[in-house]
């Protein structure tokens, strides 16, 4: 079996690492056709910039064609024409690619080509009637749909009355061993005394850290709040600044820093206020096997087996009760995400997805 597949790898950030491991996940299922982007966004849409310093990989049974620039119309035609597998996978997650994504498909549907579409934000993060039109002009292509968790499936049905197939398929992550948290707490000059708590990822609105800044006020002093990633609201950024039980990285966190973070902390914290999509960001805690508190907001609950652990959205004061829950049951959680982690090899989502193709 050969299929396509349109998405980003390395050095283009995007979908990179997701992507990255359900290739090689399928490198043991199928042969791809990988067809990915030279250049992907103007940098003033993408804080942090969109190249990392990751080289492009080499993965058997992949053959990587990294042609497309988000500019150029020429090169989203000629991908459409390249296609020649039956089956093509796209990866669709950003409202800003879509006249990339419309020009491929369209002319791989009007070629005779099945189109499978992995829909990672089942409605854009910051809405606009212009974002969720040209969402809508993708999502229309497809033959077939693959989402994340239940939650997913059935925000997905409702709101496009899809009566296609659906198929659910979770991120897949790899297991990743820690260093001592001793070891990783000097490395980010961190005090070895405190309770850290993580919050990981881009910062953007609907991830809800205002939230868990607030919840911070009500918690015992001995806690400290591990903020790493890459701000996309200046005013947040002066906020996390001015608190001193606060420590901000102030960036893009590098792919070699991101195991000193997990092993430092003894708590990680997503506090979303509304989500509908998948977290890779909770996929990459579950990898450390560490301890999550989540709200219910989309299916970030599916990531934890303790439903406990689970805060009302939005909902300062419930967050702090489920944190202060976490920190006493910090052994039994991490042995949770260990056991959820197993769930979710890429060995597992690779065939669930191969799967899909021969259907």
């Amino acid at each position: 079996m050969k299929v396509s597949m349109i998405s980003t790898l390395p050095p283009i950030k995007g979908l990179s690492p997701y992507t990255l491991g359900l290739l090689k996940g399928l490198s043991h299922e199928c042969e791809v056709d990988f067809y990915g982007f030279k250049k992907i966004y103007p940098e003033f849409l993408y804080p942090g910039g969109t190249k990392t310093d990751e080289k492009e990989p080499v993965i058997p049974n992949v053959s990587i064609h990294t042609n497309l620039t988000w500019y150029n119309p020429f090169s989203w035609i000629k991908t459409g024409f390249q296609i020649k597998t039956d089956v093509v996978h796209a990866q669709w997650w950003s409202w800003f690619l879509a006249p990339v994504y419309y020009t491929i498909l369209k002319i791989a549907k009007l070629r005779g080509k099945r189109i499978i579409i992995t829909i990672h934000n089942v409605k854009p993060h910051e809405k606009s009637f212009f974002k969720v039109w040209l969402n809508n002009s993708i999502i229309n292509l497809a033959d077939e749909y693959i989402v994340h968790n239940e939650d997913n499936k059935k925000v997905f049905s409702k709101n496009f009355k899809i009566s296609k197939k659906i198929s659910v398929v979770p991120l897949g992550l790899d297991i990743k061993p820690l260093i001592s948290k001793k070891l990783a707490r000097n490395r980010l000059n961190l005090p070895s005394n405190k309770k850290i708590i993580l919050f990981f990822g881009n910062i953007r609105d609907y991830k809800g850290l205002d939230i868990l800044v607030n919840a911070l006020k009500g918690l015992p002093p001995n806690i400290l709040l591990v903020v790493a990633g890459q701000c996309w609201d200046k005013k947040m950024v002066c906020s996390l600044k001015s608190d001193k039980r606060i420590v901000y990285s102030g960036g893009f966190i590098k792919k070699s820093e991101v195991t000193s973070y997990f092993s430092a902390a003894d708590l990680i914290v997503y506090p979303y206020k509304y989500f509908d999509a998948s977290s890779a960001a909770g996929a990459e805690a579950l990898a450390y096997g560490k301890p999550l508190v989540v709200t219910n907001a989309g299916g970030l609950g599916e990531l934890v087996i303790d439903k406990k652990i689970i805060a009302k959205a939005g909902n300062s004061y419930d967050l702090q009760e489920k944190i202060i829950y976490g920190l006493k049951n910090v052994e039994r959680l991490s042995k949770d995400s260990k056991q959820r982690a197993k769930e979710f090899s890429w060995n597992k989502i690779a065939k669930k997805t191969a799967g899909v193709y021969a259907e």
